[in-house]
């Protein structure tokens, strides 16, 4: 995947099975960026100007914002919350419980989706961690990230959650 360097609205994509993301800031004239690839060129509407996803991946990323919270992360989680974590994940992975408001994302493949009006906000993707620290602002303020896996990768973590609980 790369940015063609003459337009810089125009991403030149080859698919595979290596798992690439990138970063492309628009210039303030363009509402849609297109991707050129074998199977021919798609166009995705990107309009205003904030933080977009666009999923070229043979399958759904779900997500959402990471709330990092004032405590940090617990050592421990009751019953009753990985109850309420494993059906949670149950509704992300077939998209429903998702909204803008929520900032909770199904992202089908093919397609785009706005996260946020702030485009200084930032995406984890698929076979990335989440950072174990972050540095608060000068108004000490934590940044924003939001992080997406795949629907396979959900799978294979709501598996591991359900037998947690069978132990």
């Amino acid at each position: 995947m790369q940015l063609d360097q003459n337009d810089k609205a125009l991403i030149n994509f080859d698919p595979g099975g290596q798992h690439n993301e990138l970063i492309i800031e628009l210039p303030a004239d363009k509402a849609s960026v297109t991707v050129k690839s074998p199977q021919g060129d798609k166009q995705f509407d990107v309009p205003g100007e904030g933080l977009f996803v666009i999923n070229l991946k043979t399958d759904t990323i779900v997500g959402g914002v990471v709330n990092y919270g004032s405590t940090g992360i617990p050592s421990s989680i009751s019953k009753e919350q990985l109850d309420h974590i494993i059906d949670s994940t149950q509704k992300l992975l077939l998209g429903q419980n998702t909204s803008d408001e929520k900032k909770t994302f199904h992202i089908l493949p093919m397609s785009s989706k706005k996260l946020s009006a702030n485009s200084n906000e930032n995406v984890i993707g698929p076979h990335s961690s989440i950072p174990g620290k972050v540095e608060v602002d000068d108004k000490g303020n934590a940044p924003v990230y939001y992080k997406f896996d795949t629907n396979s990768q959900k799978r294979v973590q709501l598996k591991n959650m359900l037998e947690i609980m069978t132990k």
